[in-house]
């Protein structure tokens, strides 16, 4: 048996064979390279190989080996190469037994290589174990896990005698990945290895059937099978059935429902009636409230005799705080918050001071390429104090932002902010290159004819600052429209003014064209403070001059009455004395008393009747509220279980239908693209068909039938070109193989696999037919460089 690997084509058609086999030993040049390859005996097979300039990255077969499997003790290591590569030899020299290792080494079932129904019958007779080693290539952008596996993956299995089987994934290197078999499934995912698809691997079984069936429903699903679309059918059968099973719960559901909302009802009818039941226990619960304030009831009058000449005392000897005081005190705290606000810059935080001296200090020292300017809300003053508030709702956090002309000065700027603030809590810096001059901005203001923009009501100490503002905020597109009733008429009623993009009211309110938000400041914090808080003192300076007068008139008169009172203080201090004792002892029962009443009510309660009378009430309401619950159960908590219980099942079934009714649409969707996937892949396979049979001077032709699911395919060889129609059946042995090998290959065309494999293929070809064949394949497999091809045959391939 002889591995014959070929990487590189003859361009004469009739050569092609005959040069890769001529001579057992024999010197080839590689792309960039020259060598000599000699056919390497093994127990079984032998290598040839020819360069090629381009392979594929990932999937390939490099090697695979054999120990103690099947009929075979050691077959191997068979090296591939990535392109073309021709398995020659007798039958039963092995060739079929790589196929079958390759299959089942890659995870695949002992049923997909129709050689065996169990694993087991694939250990050599009187062995325990058999070994299979395929490595596969990992190279390139589409590499799986390269940083892990390396350019190849080692895939080792072993198959015991018993049937089980053990998986090994080691890297290029030889260490252990990984044993799972999730792990091998993921790989061939990535390389988009499908072993139960004819057209990446046709055993030498399924070829035979195929190349035997007679039936057009066969070849349609063969068709099917090799590309997929008989796996997207099942998917759609399944989802249909879901589909079917989840429409037929949601109908069961809203049956149980309809019998739980009666339920329901009824239970909510027994509750409503019941309603006496719960009146009943809200008036035991305020009749206990009562007694316990009753008993406070009792005592308190002895009590409040006591307390009277306290609380006269109490007024004796208070301060006799007037309205006039308290409004001077009001006064006195203003004027200490108007001095401490008196530096201007500390309204932007109490560190700005010390941040706007350290800053100085490094411009002085060189640190700063350009002195950094800031906070911007000192930097700039309005024309119309009143819109304070406006322009504060508009700027926002830019008011005790920083300005920078480059990033090394941010960096600086940076690093003396973190003396003052916490990370996290330091003021925004700006990073833009300074300008001399304001951005002209002619044609991107906003133009109204009564209502000016916020650039036009600021001012500021720098153009800088305005530039700044333009870029972060857009001042130039903001208008400021004092009452909110036009600011709405102008901004949503009709088109915005030209350049707009929104509004701010004198109370900080934000106007767009589609929303309106209202301020939550009602005064301003930086520019309108200082006036602020100047009207507040003139306002009550002027109130506290006319009270003043006033007061002055009443002063006398309380002096005169003030001794009268000191008189009557000195005569009932006597009696206070003796009444302290008496009070401090009767103020501790009571407070007893109304702890234990605070227990039971934290709410004082209104009490008209008896202790004993309250006691009697509440002895008959205990009785009859346990005969009702004896009767009726905690009604409450029935009610409650059962609104539950429907607002669960009336949820489910909500969300069963929307479930029933996304499911149609992606049903719907996917059956239309399923119809134009089927449809593309059968016009594009009919033309791959007949351009192989015009190269061997046939026509024929291919017929889909998706509603009765059948395939015609009907050949006329060369010279019987005026016969009637003629199918595969009419054909000769080596007619009939050399047109399925025409079919094999436009499913070829239209399918992706890293590798292919064809299991004798040719066994039923005349030579003039086996010839065209291996063009047709070689000329594919040059075409298609980037996969690897894998040929089977019992015959020379001389």
């Amino acid at each position: 048996m002889k591995l014959v690997t070929c990487f590189k084509m003859s361009k004469r058609k009739g050569k092609v064979i005959s040069d890769a086999t001529a001579v057992k030993s024999r010197r080839v040049t590689p792309v960039g390279t020259e060598d000599t390859l000699d056919d390497s005996i093994h127990q079984g097979p032998s290598s040839k190989c020819f360069p090629h300039s381009a392979t594929g990255d990932i999937g390939i077969v490099e090697s695979i080996t054999l120990k103690n499997f099947m009929c075979h003790h050691l077959l191997g290591p068979f090296q591939f190469g990535p392109n073309v590569n021709f398995i020659v030899g007798n039958n039963g020299s092995g060739k079929s037994a790589i196929l079958t290792a390759l299959i089942v080494g890659l995870g695949g079932k002992a049923t997909f290589t129709n050689r065996g129904v169990s694993l087991k019958d694939f250990v050599k007779t009187g062995d325990n174990t058999a070994d299979i080693t395929i490595k596969l290539r990992n190279r390139g952008p589409d590499a799986y896990k390269r940083d892990v596996y390396g350019d190849s993956i080692s895939i080792e299995h072993r198959i015991s005698s018993d049937g089980s089987r053990t998986c090994k994934l080691k890297s290029k290197s030889g260490q252990l990945i990984s044993n799972k078999k999730e792990e091998l499934t993921t790989i061939l995912d990535h390389f988009n290895i499908q072993l139960d698809n004819p057209v990446s691997i046709l055993n030498q079984e399924m070829s035979k059937q195929f190349l035997h069936s007679k039936s057009e429903s066969d070849k349609y699903k063969f068709f099917m099978k090799a590309t997929l679309l008989e796996q997207m059918k099942r998917d759609y059968i399944h989802i249909k059935h879901t589909k079917t099973v989840t429409r037929q719960q949601v109908e069961r559901q809203e049956e149980c429902l309809k019998d739980l909302k009666q339920e329901f009802l009824q239970r909510k009818e027994r509750y409503e009636n019941l309603s006496s039941f719960s009146e009943m226990k809200v008036a035991l619960e305020n009749l206990k409230k009562a007694m316990a304030w009753c008993l406070v009831r009792i005592y308190l009058p002895s009590f409040k005799k006591k307390k009277n000449c306290e609380d006269f005392n109490r007024l004796l000897n208070s301060d006799g705080e007037t309205d006039y005081a308290k409004r001077l005190k009001t006064l006195s705290r203003l004027i200490e918050l108007l001095a401490s606000r008196s530096n201007k810059l500390k309204r932007f935080g109490d560190h700005v001071p010390n941040l706007l001296g350290s800053i100085t200090e490094a411009y002085a020292t060189g640190r700063f390429l350009k002195k950094p300017v800031g906070p911007i809300g000192a930097c700039i003053s309005l024309k119309d104090p009143t819109l304070a508030v406006a322009v504060e709702c508009c700027l926002r956090s830019f008011m005790k932002a920083f300005c920078c002309d480059n990033y090394k000065d941010e960096l600086v700027l940076q690093e003396l902010m973190s003396h003052y603030y916490p990370k996290g809590n330091r003021p925004q810096i700006i990073v833009s290159p300074f300008s001399e001059k304001v951005y002209n901005i002619h044609g991107r203001k906003a133009c109204h004819p009564e209502y000016p923009s916020l650039l036009d009501i600021i001012t500021a100490t720098s153009p800088v600052i305005i530039n700044c503002l333009i870029d972060m905020r857009g001042i130039e597109s903001v208008l400021i429209i004092k009452e909110k009733d036009k600011a709405r008429r102008v901004m949503q009623q009709g088109r915005p003014p030209k350049n707009c993009r929104e509004a701010f009211t004198v109370e900080g309110d934000q106007v767009y064209p589609n929303r309106y938000y209202t301020s939550e400041f009602s005064m301003a914090k930086y520019l309108g403070l200082l006036l602020c808080f100047k009207l507040k003192c003139l306002s009550l300076f002027i109130c506290l001059k006319d009270e003043q007068l006033k007061l002055e008139a009443e002063c006398a008169k309380h002096e005169r009455n003030l001794k009268i009172l000191e008189n009557k203080l000195k005569s009932h201090e006597d009696n206070i004395q003796a009444m302290k004792g008496e009070l401090a002892q009767r103020e501790e029962e009571l407070q007893e008393y109304v702890t234990k009443a605070t227990k039971i009510s934290p709410e004082r309660q209104q009490v008209t009747g008896s202790t004993k009378s309250i006691d009697t009430e509440i002895t008959r309401l205990k009785k009859k509220i346990k005969v009702l619950e004896s009767n009726h159960g905690e009604q409450e908590k029935v009610y409650a279980e059962a609104l539950a219980l429907y607002r669960e099942k009336t949820n489910q079934v909500r969300d069963l239908r929307r479930f029933i009714d996304r499911l149609d649409n992606i049903m719907s969707d996917r059956q239309n693209r399923y119809k134009i996937m089927r449809r593309s892949l059968s016009v594009r396979c009919k033309l791959y068909f007949n351009n192989f049979l015009i190269k061997m001077n046939c026509c024929g032709s291919m017929i889909f039938d998706h509603n009765n699911e059948t395939l015609s395919i009907s050949v006329k060889p060369p010279g019987r070109e005026d016969d009637g129609v003629s199918d595969m059946r009419s054909l000769s042995g080596g007619e009939r193989s050399f047109s399925t090998v025409c079919f094999m290959l436009s499913l070829w065309e239209i399918t992706e696999s890293p590798f292919r494999c064809l299991d004798e293929f040719d066994v039923y070809m005349d030579m003039h037919n086996r010839r065209i064949s291996l063009d047709l394949l070689l000329e594919l497999s040059e075409r298609q460089h980037l996969r690897q091809f894998i040929f089977i045959t019992p015959l020379t391939t001389r």
